[in-house]
C-alpha cells in the first residue's frame, strides 16, 4: 500500500475539481533541479554515490508548528499586493520547502508510532501531527486563493509559471470551511482509536478467535462513525454521495464508480467460478516459514539480475537503512511505502508474517519505492502507482530460479485479488448507502457476509466480523478498488514477460518515472489495455495456466 495516498491527494489541492496540482506548469519543479544542479546535482543516484544520502538513522522528528507556514503565506500575500513577482516565487518555494518539512515530520512519527503502537511518546506525535494535517492543507488553499485574488494572477498563469487556467478552482469560497475541518479532525480522532484497537492485547492477539470477540464491535462502531463522519463530508462539499466525493477529492481518475461497479459485476460473473475451483494447495508453499533476512535476498536476488534502476533503488535502501522488516508484536500489522519530501528518500515498512508470502509483500512495497526513487516523490494517480508496486512482485518471481515455485501461488493470489479486493470495494460502496438504524456493528456484519457470499469468498475459514481487519476501509477509503485495476495492467507486464524475456521489465522501466495522473491514460501511453475490456481474456489466461481449473 502507498500510504502517502492521503497526504498526497491534499498536497495537490485537488479540490473536487481535479484541477490545481501545486506544479502543473512545471515551473516550480524546475526551479528545484537548477537549484540542485547549482549546488553539485539533483540526481539522487549521483548522491548515492557521493555517500551524500542522508541515513534513516540519522533523520530527526522535530515537532512541527504552524508559525513558519502563516509568516510565509502572510509575507507572500504581501509581495503579490506589491507586485513584487521575485518575492511571490520565492515566498511559494520558501511555502512548499516548509510545507514539506511537516509532511516529512508526519511521516516520520507515523513510521515510528507503527513500528510500536504501545510508545505512548509515538503515539502522542502521530496524533498531534494528524490534527494539524488539515489546517496545514487549508493553508495551502489559502495560498492559490491569494494568488488568485492578487494583481498578478496573469504573470502567474503565463506558460513561465503555473499554466492558463490554474487559479480557477481557487476563486469563490474555499472548501476548508470551519465545518469541514471539524468533520475531517473527528475523522483523525476516530482514525487514531482505530490504530489504538487494532493492536489487540496480550489476551487477544490481533486476528485471534479472542480479539474478535473482545474488540469486533467497537472496532466495527468506529468504521460506522467514521462512515457518517464521511457522509457530512460529502453533504458539506455539496455531494449526495460520499463514493462520488471520495473518486473526486482523493483520487484522479478517469473512470466513473459506475464504471468501476460494471467492472466488479464483471468479475463476479466470470471469475468468482473460478476463484471458487481454486487447488488450495497452491497456498501451501506461501505458509513456509522464511526470516526477515531470507525474505529481503529472495527480493534482493531479483531485483539484482533485473538491474537498472530498481537495482540502483534497492542499493539506496540498504545502504541508507531506509526499511523495516522486522517482526514485532508491537508493529502495526500492515505494510505500506511513503516519500519523506524533504530529504528526496522513500521509505518501505512491513511487520513480516515470517513465512514466504512475505516476499511478495516486498516486492510489492519496494516496486512503490522504486517509482518513488526513480520520480522524485512522483504525483502519478494512485491506480498508476499501484501498478509498479504489483508488477514488482510479477517480476520478482522470473528473475531469481527460487521464486519461481512461488508462481502458481502468485497465480492464485492474482485470481484472490480480483476476486477478494472486488468484494472489499463492493462492500465499501454498500456500507455507504447505510444510514440509521442499518449502521451498526450488526448491520454492517450482516452487509459485509451478504457481500461475501455474492463473490464467493464465504469459505469454511470465513468469520463475518472480518470487514474490521481491512485497513482500507479506515484509513483509505476508496482505494481498493485501485489494487483491483492496476493488478490486471501489473499482471500484462508478466503476461509480456512470459512471452518474451525482457519484455515486461523494460515496460516496467520504461514507464517507472511517470508523472500521469490518469490510470486509462496512462495505460494507453505504455502500450497496455484497459483491465474493463479484458475480464474474458483473464478468465482464459488463469485456465490455460491451470489456475481455478
Amino acid at each position: 500500500m502507498k500510504k502517502k495516498v492521503l497526504i498526497f491527494a491534499l498536497c495537490l489541492c485537488l479540490l473536487l475539481t481535479g484541477c490545481g496540482a501545486v506544479d502543473v506548469g512545471g515551473f516550480f519543479r524546475a526551479l528545484g533541479q537548477a537549484a540542485g544542479a547549482a549546488g553539485g546535482g539533483h540526481s539522487l543516484r549521483e548522491a548515492i554515490e557521493r555517500s551524500q544520502v542522508i541515513p534513516y538513522s540519522q533523520m530527526e522528528y522535530t515537532r512541527p508548528d504552524l508559525t513558519e507556514l502563516e509568516t510565509l503565506l502572510a509575507q507572500t500575500e504581501q509581495a503579490a499586493q506589491d507586485k513584487d513577482l521575485d518575492a511571490v516565487t520565492n515566498g511559494i518555494n520558501g511555502f512548499y520547502d516548509a510545507y514539506d518539512r511537516f509532511y516529512t515530520a508526519y511521516s516520520l512519527a507515523d513510521i515510528r508510532y507503527s513500528a510500536d503502537l504501545t510508545n505512548e511518546e509515538n503515539a502522542e506525535e502521530y496524533d498531534y501531527c494528524t490534527r494539524l494535517s488539515s489546517r496545514v492543507d487549508s493553508m495551502l488553499d489559502e495560498l492559490y486563493r491569494v494568488l488568485a485574488a492578487s494583481p498578478l494572477r496573469r504573470e502567474l498563469e503565463g506558460d513561465d509559471y503555473f499554466g492558463a487556467g490554474f487559479f480557477d478552482a481557487y476563486q469563490g469560497e474555499s472548501m476548508y470551511s470551519e465545518e469541514f475541518l471539524a468533520l475531517m479532525d473527528g475523522e483523525s480522532e476516530l482514525r487514531s482509536r482505530y490504530y489504538a484497537l487494532s493492536n489487540g492485547t496480550p489476551e487477544a492477539a490481533y486476528g485471534s478467535p479472542k480479539f474478535y470477540d473482545s474488540c469486533w464491535e467497537e472496532m466495527a462502531q468506529v468504521l460506522a462513525d467514521m462512515i457518517r463522519n464521511r457522509q457530512q463530508q460529502a453533504r458539506c462539499q455539496g455531494y449526495d454521495s460520499y463514493i462520488d466525493f471520495a473518486y473526486d477529492f482523493y483520487y484522479y481518475r478517469d473512470y466513473t464508480p459506475a464504471q468501476a461497479r460494471q467492472y466488479m459485476e464483471e468479475i463476479r460473473e466470470q471469475l468468482v467460478p473460478l476463484y471458487r475451483d481454486l487447488d488450495g494447495s497452491l497456498w501451501d508453499v506461501a505458509g513456509e516459514y522464511a526470516s526477515e533476512a531470507k525474505t529481503l535476498e529472495s527480493v534482493r536476488g531479483a531485483v539484482e539480475a533485473m538491474g537498472g534502476t530498481v537495482w540502483e533503488a534497492f542499493r539506496l535502501m540498504e545502504r541508507a537503512g531506509l526499511y523495516d522488516v522486522a517482526y514485532s508484536p508491537n508493529k502495526y500489522n500492515a505494510s505500506f511505502e511513503l516519500y519523506l519530501p524533504s530529504y528526496e528518500e522513500p521509505f518501505l515498512f512491513m511487520n513480516p508474517g515470517l513465512n514466504r508470502y512475505d516476499s511478495l509483500t516486498l516486492a510489492h512495497e519496494f516496486g512503490h519505492f522504486c517509482s518513488d526513487y526513480a520520480s522524485y516523490g512522483n504525483t502519478a494517480g494512485i491506480d498508476v502507482e499501484e501498478v509498479f508496486s504489483q508488477g514488482m512482485e510479477y517480476l520478482t518471481l522470473c528473475y531469481r530460479e527460487e521464486n519461481r515455485d512461488l508462481g502458481g501461488m502468485k497465480l492464485a493470489d492474482s485470481l484472490s485479488t480480483y476476486v477478494e479486493q472486488s468484494c472489499y470495494a463492493s462492500f465499501e460502496e454498500r456500507m455507504y448507502s447505510l444510514s440509521g438504524e442499518e449502521l451498526t456493528p450488526e448491520g454492517l456484519r450482516r452487509l459485509y457476509e451478504q457481500t461475501a457470499k455474492d463473490f464467493g469468498i464465504d469459505a469454511a475459514v470465513f468469520d463475518s466480523r472480518d470487514f474490521i481487519t481491512i485497513t482500507h476501509f479506515y484509513t483509505s477509503p476508496m482505494y481498493i478498488i485501485s489494487y483491483v485495476v492496476s493488478n490486471d495492467a501489473a499482471m500484462q507486464l508478466y503476461q509480456l514477460e512470459l512471452e518474451e524475456a525482457g519484455a515486461g521489465l523494460t515496460r516496467y522501466e520504461e514507464n517507472l518515472d511517470t508523472w500521469e495522473m490518469y490510470f486509462l491514460a496512462f495505460l494507453e501511453e505504455a502500450g497496455l489495455q484497459s483491465p474493463f475490456d479484458r475480464v474474458a481474456e483473464v478468465r482464459e489466461f488463469f485456465l490455460g495456466q491451470g489456475i481455478g481449473a
